[in-house]
């Protein structure tokens, strides 16, 4: 009887389901997504309660706050979340915030 033999062109299902993403062009979807979360972390749960809606699209991160004081107070600080976001993100994902 022969022993189960490990073939080489065998993936782990991480590997397989990176791979199918990737060939498909979803690779963006994804980091979209955790750009999304990415937002709640490095924001707190302050900001939760002044956020009506984030959104992610083309690398540009859409939120609309629902307090004028507080939506001042985050466009001067515009580039500071680009960047905690990304160093979250492990990658130079985000290229621009609109608040709105």
């Amino acid at each position: 009887m022969k022993k189960y033999e490990k073939r080489s062109n065998q993936q782990t299902l991480g590997q397989a389901l990176e791979h199918f993403i990737k060939q498909n062009g979803k690779e963006e979807l994804i980091w979209e997504v955790k750009a999304e979360e990415a937002w709640h972390k490095v924001m707190g749960k302050f900001f939760e309660k002044y956020t009506d809606r984030i959104e992610v699209r083309q690398r540009v991160l859409y939120v609309k706050i629902n307090s004028p004081a507080m939506r001042q107070e985050l466009m001067m600080g515009k580039s500071k979340i680009i960047a905690n976001i990304n160093e979250e993100l492990r990658k130079e994902f985000l290229i621009e915030v609109k608040i709105y």
